[in-house]
């Protein structure tokens, strides 16, 4: 409802605005006032914008080995409409709305019978607050925009991507943020990317909320003494800002350093490298590294260490790298990560996936200390096919589950292989984008035979089949 009556009034002020044009250019003609021949109206800046949409149908399905588990399975259909006025005098207007609607589930509010947690993927393609709302509607953008020369500033809601802060890795509707935004490329070589984010609209939820409500409303795990966190709505912060500097040393050679700033609660740092070096005309081997480092502020956002987000006066850090080869169709990576056991390497979940390099989607390493993992990529295009194909395979050794101080979310050490391919549909369906990704994640560390250490977590496979059309 917010949002059919948001586009109802911005209906409303759009056709008024065009009404007011009309009148005047009719007065000029009646008056025999000619009209100026480079005076634009609010009609043709309207008439001249970008649109832009598309429907994304997910059909996901979860399978546990242990036959005493729930298994889940749900279909959604959505769509988004993008808009993007022309461009007066470097200002514009951007909007983008969304919606969701659940065509088919299993009960996604009904807990597991025999560990009593609730559902974990399915759940996301629909709204984590309301898991019986069939229909999902939100606005992702409204936001304008200024622009001159190659940068550019923005002020209201918008979609942003950084390492850190970012729209995740795939469901329906992508993680918006709502602030100040500017993005200057005025110097050879060089990007500065700046914002002060004072509100969050995070994956699989339809409400806008401050800073410090966001932080939560994803599971929480427990705190470092093994009891269930409750820092949700119970945090205190202004904002997050965040810097990122990137440059370009030479050719193949770039970096870039980042900060997040979340007052109150923490600080975090990445400095990245990579490089490529072609070794043939065709061939090229490439490496990256990256650095973290990241502090608590004040109390952790809660002057109550059992409500607070990061125990006060924790330091940690992780290191991640990468080594590969790649041609024009391509490519071969080795991965590996390791998180500091000084504590738990924390950062939001609700705000974005891991930037690590030994990423794998529908698992993170966020909220574990004293990790090492690895993990090996290979993906290749089929050109001829308009096929993407994609293989990997990792290991992923965290600390025993019942180390609560760092592991917050009890997950034990797990291997996980993905399998994934991309078709480009053409002729007559050009636009529509085929995606079948497969996860298995199986066990390497104790669970004690206690099913909830396994529940969502290990000894699973996961389907996912997605259609997106673009046009």
């Amino acid at each position: 409802m917010k949002m059919i009556r948001f586009l109802f009034l911005l209906n409303f002020f759009l056709l008024n605005a065009v009404l007011y044009v009309e009148a005047q250019v009719a007065m000029d003609t009646i008056t025999n006032i000619e009209p100026k021949k480079d005076t634009m109206r609010v009609l043709d800046y309207l008439a001249k914008g970008i649109w832009k949409a598309r429907v994304r149908n997910y059909t996901m399905l979860t399978e546990n080995a242990n036959t005493n588990l729930s298994d889940y399975h749900a279909n959604a259909l959505g769509a988004a409409i993008y808009y993007k006025t022309a461009t007066f005098k470097g200002f514009s207007f951007n909007f983008t709305g969304s919606f969701i609607y659940n065509t088919w589930s299993s009960d996604l509010g009904k807990p597991d019978s025999l560990t009593k947690q609730f559902n974990r993927y399915e759940i996301g393609l629909f709204d984590l607050d309301n898991p019986y709302q069939a229909f999902m509607g939100r606005i992702d953008e409204f936001n304008l925009q200024y622009a001159w020369k190659k940068s550019k500033i923005v002020f209201g809601k918008q979609i942003l991507v950084t390492p850190m802060l970012n729209p995740q890795d795939g469901r329906m509707q992508p993680n918006s943020q709502e602030g100040v935004y500017i993005d200057f490329k005025e110097v050879k070589k060089l990007r500065i990317q700046a914002a002060w984010i004072y509100r969050f609209l995070t994956r699989s939820t339809e409400n806008w909320l401050a800073i410090d409500e966001s932080i939560g409303v994803y599971p929480s795990g427990v705190t470092p003494d093994g009891v269930r966190s409750r820092y949700l709505n119970n945090l205190r912060s202004s904002g997050l800002a965040f810097l990122g500097v990137e440059y370009k040393i030479a050719k193949g050679l770039n970096t870039q350093l980042w900060n997040y700033f979340v007052e109150n609660i923490f600080s975090t740092s990445l400095l990245q490298t990579e490089v490529e070096r072609a070794i043939t005309e065709k061939q090229t081997l490439l490496a990256g590294v990256q650095g973290y480092y990241q502090i608590a502020l004040n109390k952790g956002g809660n002057d109550d260490p059992k409500l607070s987000y990061i125990p006060e006066n924790q330091k940690n850090w992780a290191l991640s790298a990468r080594l590969g080869w790649k041609n024009a169709n391509t490519s071969v990576t080795l991965n590996y990560t390791h998180i500091a056991d000084k504590g738990r390497f924390l950062f939001p979940r609700e705000w974005g996936r891991d930037a690590f390099y030994t990423f794998l989607p529908r698992e993170r390493n966020e909220g574990f200390g004293g990790v090492n993992a690895v993990m090996a990529q290979f993906s290749k295009n089929f050109r001829k096919l308009n096929l993407k194909a994609e293989l990997s395979y990792g290991h992923y050794y965290l600390p025993d589950t019942k180390n609560a101080f760092l592991n917050k979310y009890g997950v034990p050490s797990y291997n996980q292989l993905n399998i994934n391919f991309i078709h480009q549909f053409s002729g007559f369906l050009k636009g529509l984008q085929g995606q079948f990704l497969y996860v298995y994640k199986g066990k390497i560390g104790d669970t004690y035979n206690n099913p909830n250490y396994e529940f969502n977590k290990v000894e699973m496979s996961l389907y996912n089949i997605i259609f997106n059309y673009n046009f």
